[in-house]
C-alpha cells in the first residue's frame, strides 16, 4: 500500500524541517549555478527574430507516464512555437520516420524524450540543435556538438544531502560504477566528505564482474547508492541481482528513480517530471536564442522523494522522523 505522509504539527520539529528545506534549496541553487547554464526562471526570452520557430518533439513512447508528463509540460511552457509531436512507441523504423519528417519540413530544433527518440535522431542532421530528457545514458551525449539536455537524475550532491538528512547514522555508502562515472565520483567525493559520508567505490569493467564486486562491496558499507551507469545497470537482470544480494545482507539501497522502490529500494530521490519538461522548454528557448553556454547538460531543478518504510523497519535502519515531512510518497504495508 502506498500512502501519503501526514503533516507533523509538533512545533519543536518545524524549525528543523524549514531549515533543511532551505538548505536543500540552497544546494540545488548552487549546483544549477555551477553548471554555467542559463538561469531557469519563468522569464520569457524574446526571440531573436519575429518569425515563428518550428520544433519537432520526438517521444519514445507516449503511453509511458513519465514521458507523457514531460511532453505535456514542454508544450505548455514553449508557447509561441509550432510544435510537431511524434510518438515512436509502435514504430519499428523510427530513423526512417524521422528522416521523412525532416525532409518534408525545416525544424529549428528537436526535443527528444527517452533513449529511443534520442538514438533515432542521432546523426541524421549533425547541425540540428537537439534537446533531450529522460535518457539514462545521457553522459555519452554530454560532449556531442549541438546536443543539450536535462540529466535523468537529481544532482549527486543533492542526493547525498538528502541521504544524510534521512539516515544521519549511515557513514559508509557504497557505489558500483564504470569508467563513464569516474569523473562524477571524483567530483562528488568532496561533497561526501563535507557531509561526513565515506564513499566506498568499486569499479566494474564488465558485466560478469558485477555479482562478485557487489558482494565484496556490500560487506564494507552501511548502504548502497545506485547511480545511472550503463555497465552496472545494463539490464533488468543486473538490477534484480543487486537487490537480491543487498536484501540478503540487509543493506538498504538508495536510488535515483522511484521505479527502483518497487524492487526494494529504501529511498529514491527522483527528478520531478513536470519540472524536467519545463526545464527542457526553457533550454530550447536559450538554444534558439544562442544564449546557451558551454555546459550543455543541466541537472533537474526539482525532485520527488519516495520512502520505503517497510525496508527501513525491516533492516533496522534508524530514520530521522523529522524528515518524514519532506517525503512525497511513503510505501508502507
Amino acid at each position: 500500500m502506498i500512502i501519503r505522509p501526514k503533516q507533523q504539527l509538533r512545533t519543536n520539529k518545524i524549525g528543523l524541517h524549514i531549515y533543511f528545506r532551505v538548505l536543500c534549496a540552497l544546494v540545488l541553487f548552487v549546483l544549477v549555478s555551477c553548471t554555467h547554464t542559463p538561469s531557469l526562471t519563468n522569464k520569457v526570452i524574446s526571440p531573436v527574430t519575429t518569425k515563428q520557430t518550428h520544433i519537432l518533439l520526438v517521444n519514445t513512447n507516449r503511453s509511458i507516464a513519465r514521458y507523457q508528463i514531460a511532453e505535456t509540460a514542454f508544450m505548455k511552457t514553449l508557447t509561441g512555437s509550432s510544435i510537431n509531436a511524434v510518438d515512436l512507441g509502435q514504430d519499428q523504423q523510427p530513423i526512417d520516420t524521422l528522416q521523412d519528417l525532416l525532409n518534408k519540413q525545416h525544424y529549428d530544433a528537436v526535443y527528444c524524450i527517452g533513449a529511443k527518440a534520442l538514438g533515432s535522431i542521432d546523426y541524421i542532421d549533425p547541425d540540428m540543435p537537439v534537446i533531450f530528457s529522460s535518457v539514462l545514458n545521457w553522459r555519452r551525449f554530454n560532449a556531442q556538438k549541438n546536443y543539450y539536455g536535462i540529466a535523468s537524475e537529481v544532482a549527486p550532491e543533492a542526493q547525498l544531502t538528502w541521504f544524510k538528512y534521512f539516515f544521519p547514522k549511515i557513514k559508509k555508502i557504497g557505489v558500483l560504477y564504470s569508467s563513464d562515472n569516474q569523473k562524477l565520483l571524483l567530483d562528488t567525493s568532496t561533497s561526501a566528505k563535507k557531509l561526513a559520508i565515506q564513499l566506498v567505490t568499486k569499479k566494474v569493467t564488465r558485466d560478469s564482474q558485477l555479482a562478485s564486486e557487489a558482494k565484496a562491496l556490500l560487506a564494507q558499507v552501511d548502504a548502497l547508492w545506485l547511480i545511472s551507469d550503463p555497465v552496472v545497470l545494463a539490464s533488468t537482470q543486473n538490477a534484480e541481482m543487486l537487490f537480491k544480494v543487498a536484501n540478503k545482507k540487509r543493506i538498504p539501497i538508495f536510488a535515483y528513480n522511484s521505479f527502483f522502490v518497487d524492487m526494494g529500494a529504501a529511498l529514491s530521490i527522483t527528478a520531478d517530471r513536470p519540472t524536467t519538461g519545463r526545464q527542457a522548454a526553457l533550454m530550447t528557448k536559450s538554444v534558439l536564442n544562442e544564449a546557451i553556454n558551454e555546459q550543455s547538460v543541466q541537472f533537474p531543478a526539482g525532485s520527488s522523494i519516495t520512502l520505503n518504510l517497510d525496508k527501513t523497519e525491516d533492516y533496522g535502519v534508524e530514520l530521522n522522523e523529522d524528515a518524514l515531512d519532506s517525503v512525497d510518497i511513503i510505501v508502507n504495508k
